[in-house]
């Protein structure tokens, strides 16, 4: 995108750019603190959120105003020692090992389906071929996403899971004996529901009606985090489950999901991040997916893209709403004896692996940390 297009409505910043030891392209989300101090960050705003007049004036000086320039100019005040990113899905930051030699790491924010662009899109193909789209290192969520991206981009690839969810663990013991269903609430503009939420309150009926059968209290964690919105979400529910749930309160940081996921034993959901990752940490957790053959999020479903079956011990997907396969699936998370648990939900490790605490990735920072070191060590040896 041309800085000619978004320079009108982002922030000026005036300010030199002072050197630091990293780099963060795209400030919109940065998980990397966890382990980095956030003062050893300078962030490079992708999106035009802001810009930095002395870099744009540089810019203009080249008679090159793109983006690209842009970077290369905002990578050379910084000179950073490691570029960053937590979005796996911008070709510009696949770019970035033209204008630089310092290397560049990404890691997965999100699933990915054969419906995103990343993978469909025959523009992208064509681009990536041509432009040779390269990064250093790519962690990424399991071996059947890394085998794709191979595909578009070339690098040196690992298979991590989630970096958020590698940051957290369950504590069995402390879990509350109860449901939590994970909503995907979303609507448009004129108050309708979004298509990835098609059946989903009929999901939601089934499995609070079949918790009231068991005696098991019913839990939803909302999706919306806007008041406005999560009032909206809150009365959706109501709407349909009258009284019978309780409609847990979220805040808008990141962890606090993980956080509310970790008290509870039993977690449903129709597809979710949150899902995969509580499955692939030991939590019960049960995927009912039904989705007309047109809907776009069909490919949604649990173990698409791994192109693992249709219908499993705690997984079910299918075009219509079937009440039968919804209760399989509930009695199989609830009821199935825990050494058979343990054997049957090792397939999740197939649609996400777990780090924890993120170590391979944090080896490759520390060993490219003392190459840096090493390096800088003999040049002012000699000079």
């Amino acid at each position: 995108m041309s800085l000619i297009k978004i320079f009108l409505k982002s922030k000026w910043d005036l300010n030199q750019i002072k050197k630091k030891k990293f780099l963060l392209v795209d400030g919109d989300y940065n998980p990397f603190t966890k382990y980095y101090n956030k003062k050893d960050f300078n962030i490079l705003y992708r999106r035009g959120e802001k810009i930095n007049i002395r870099i744009l004036i540089k810019c203009i000086l080249d008679l090159n105003i793109s983006s690209l320039n842009y970077f290369k100019h905002f990578i050379k005040a910084s000179s950073p020692r490691l570029i960053f990113t937590a979005f796996d899905y911008h070709p510009i930051f696949y770019k970035i090992k033209k204008i630089t030699n310092i290397k560049t790491l990404m890691i997965q924010k999100a699933k990915r389906t054969f419906s995103d662009n990343i993978f469909q899109n025959p523009i992208f193909k064509d681009e990536s071929k041509s432009e040779n789209y390269y990064v250093d290192y790519i962690f990424l969520f399991n071996k059947t996403t890394c085998e794709n991206y191979k595909k578009l981009i070339k690098g040196n690839y690992f298979s991590i899971g989630s970096f958020e969810n590698n940051s957290h663990k369950l504590n069995f013991g402390s879990q509350k004996n109860e449901i939590l269903f994970v909503s995907n609430f979303k609507i448009d503009n004129n108050g309708l529901l979004k298509e990835n939420c098609e059946n989903d309150d009929l999901v939601a009926m089934g499995l609070c009606r079949l918790a009231k059968e068991n005696k098991l209290k019913f839990n939803i964690l909302p999706r919306q985090r806007n008041k406005e919105e999560n009032s909206k979400e809150f009365y959706f529910y109501k709407n349909i489950l009258k009284d019978n749930f309780k409609f847990l309160k979220i805040k808008k940081d990141v962890s606090s999901a993980y956080k509310i996921l970790s008290k509870y034993k039993y977690i449903f959901c129709t597809y979710s991040s949150l899902g995969s990752e509580n499955l692939t940490k030991g939590g019960r957790t049960g995927f009912i997916f039904f989705k007309s053959p047109k809907n776009p999020y069909r490919y949604y479903r649990f173990g698409s893209l791994e192109k693992i079956k249709n219908k499993g011990p705690f997984w079910t997907s299918g075009y219509k709403y079937n009440s039968s396969e919804l209760k399989r699936v509930f009695n199989f998370v609830i009821k199935s004896k825990q050494n058979v648990w343990k054997k049957k939900s090792k397939v999740g490790r197939k649609v996400l692996e777990f780090d924890y605490n993120n170590k391979i990735f944090r080896n490759i920072v520390n060993q490219e940390l003392k190459r840096w070191d090493t390096k800088w060590s003999i040049w002012n040896f000699f000079w």
